[in-house]
């Protein structure tokens, strides 16, 4: 039970703070209610009740027993011209609530015109009483309908409705025949307690549907943003949509330029914010690959592979298409270059004291998508691309060659630059314009290998290209 309690507690809460919201969904209900089983549903019980009047009337030689079929012609009306009125103007669907509380007042009226009209003509106290009490036990019934539908979205206004539809109702009656109203008093007081009863039940129901509805659309919601973080937005619809993950991206072995950044002497950066600064370094090189990012085809700048702690990898052509027409390798060079560029803006923003410069190396070979056998299901990528790019940023590290591009950024004026290093495969495929950008090594040059470094990872290479900028 005070679990129970501690529910309705919070349902209770949430609908008070969502007022609007719960007004909504109140008039949604009551529209419902109106144009569905429980609309027609009351239409048969009126056309019952009518025939069952009519038929009484004729019995007891009422001269007005026709009309008596045509006494609840305004509530009957009400709830027959509804849906047709919302196909022309669906905004009639706000005031539902207040609908039913006209269909309800005029059934309260349809009711005592009925019982006027069978008064009237009643000649002998016998057969008043004998109709008062066949009357009286629908006093109960319909007070009680009246009451217990009400869509109102604070139960106190719901208590007050039924206070005063009970009283209205009284008059009507006592207007009608003292008598009868003196016979009914006892059935006015059941319906009015019972409707009152049936109303809470059904209010609390409808507040626990809709705390219900609220929160679990919240918790979907909440659900699809965080794992938009983990995954992209084209896979996040494949998924609603019914697929797999592990049929949203590309898992075929296909080629790809493969870029490999990395910040020079990195271990020597001393700084409090240090891992703010690479964030933010990472974050416009993400920016900066999700260019031109659209579902079908899957495509977009470049497809970030992984981040490694002062590293950035990231690929061009698998598994997203490029975005651009020109080639490959352009696509690649211009997409390191414009990351050199982004990282140069966070580090003037980073102000430290000494220069902080990158490497990257770009190879193209074949690469292939994969997501974890077990666990959670990452994607990712291997191949022979990925160990090539990441050998040619490291060939920097080789004193002969860190000794050749020092001289070089010597003669054009430059201590500190950051390096581009490039395939033979990928300076090959590139138009004219980036390829005067590159310096040609003779990896035959006895001065820059003298034939024992290990260059297993692409034994096809006789030349290796690199760019300087600083």
């Amino acid at each position: 039970m005070p679990e129970l309690k501690g529910e309705r507690q919070k349902y209770s809460a949430y609908c008070r703070d969502h007022l609007q919201e719960f007004g909504y969904e109140l008039c949604d209900e009551a529209s419902q209610l109106i144009r569905g089983w429980v609309g027609r549903v009351f239409l048969v019980l009126i056309l019952i009740t009518s025939v069952a009047t009519y038929r009484y009337a004729i019995q007891t030689n009422n001269p007005d027993a026709p009309l008596t079929l045509f006494a609840y012609a305004l509530p009957v009306i009400i709830v027959v011209l509804f849906p047709l009125v919302i196909n022309f103007y669906s905004g009639i669907e706000k005031f539902s609530p207040v609908i039913v509380d006209t269909v309800s007042i005029t059934s309260l009226l349809s009711f005592a015109f009925i019982c006027y009209l069978l008064f009237t003509n009643v000649d002998t106290q016998v057969e008043r009483e004998v109709l008062s009490n066949r009357l009286a036990g629908q006093v109960n019934f319909i007070l009680l309908i009246v009451i217990a539908l009400s869509y109102h979205a604070t139960y106190q206004f719901t208590i007050v409705r039924n206070l005063l539809l009970t009283v209205f109702f009284s008059a009507l009656i006592f207007a009608v025949d003292k008598e009868f109203f003196a016979a009914s008093v006892l059935q006015l007081l059941q319906g009015f307690l019972l409707g009152s009863v049936v109303s809470w039940i059904f209010y609390d129901g409808v507040r626990a549907r809709f705390y219900s509805r609220s929160t679990d659309a919240s918790t979907r919601q909440h659900l699809v943003k965080q794992l938009s973080k983990l995954v992209y937005s084209h896979q996040l619809e494949m998924i609603k949509n019914g697929e797999e993950l592990e049929a949203t991206m590309p898992l075929k072995e296909g080629k790809a330029i493969v870029s490999v950044f990395d910040v020079q002497r990195s271990a020597e950066i001393k700084h409090e914010k240090t891992q703010e600064f690479f964030l933010k370094v990472f974050e416009s090189f993400l920016e900066i690959c999700m260019r031109g990012y659209e579902h079908n085809p899957l495509r977009s700048r470049a497809f970030r592979l992984k981040e490694t702690g002062d590293g950035f990898i990231s690929t061009v052509g698998y598994p997203f298409l490029p975005t651009e027409a020109r080639s490959l390798a352009d696509s690649a060079v211009s997409t390191a270059l414009t990351m050199l560029d982004a990282f140069n803006k966070e580090v003037e923003k980073f102000n430290y004291l000494r220069p902080i410069k990158a490497a990257i190396g770009l190879a193209y070979n074949s690469i292939q998508g994969t997501f974890q056998s077990a666990g959670i299901r990452s994607y990712d990528l291997y191949g022979e691309a990925i160990i090539q790019a990441a050998k040619y940023e490291e060939l920097r590290k080789r004193p002969e060659l860190w000794d050749l591009f020092s001289k070089h950024a010597a003669k054009m004026g430059i201590e500190y630059f950051h390096l581009l290093i490039v395939q033979e495969v990928v300076y090959n495929s590139l138009s004219s314009s980036y390829k005067d950008l590159f310096v040609e090594i003779d990896l035959t040059d006895p001065r820059v290998f003298t034939g024992e470094e290990d260059m297993c990872y692409d034994t096809e290479a006789r030349y290796v290209y690199f760019y300087i900028t600083e």
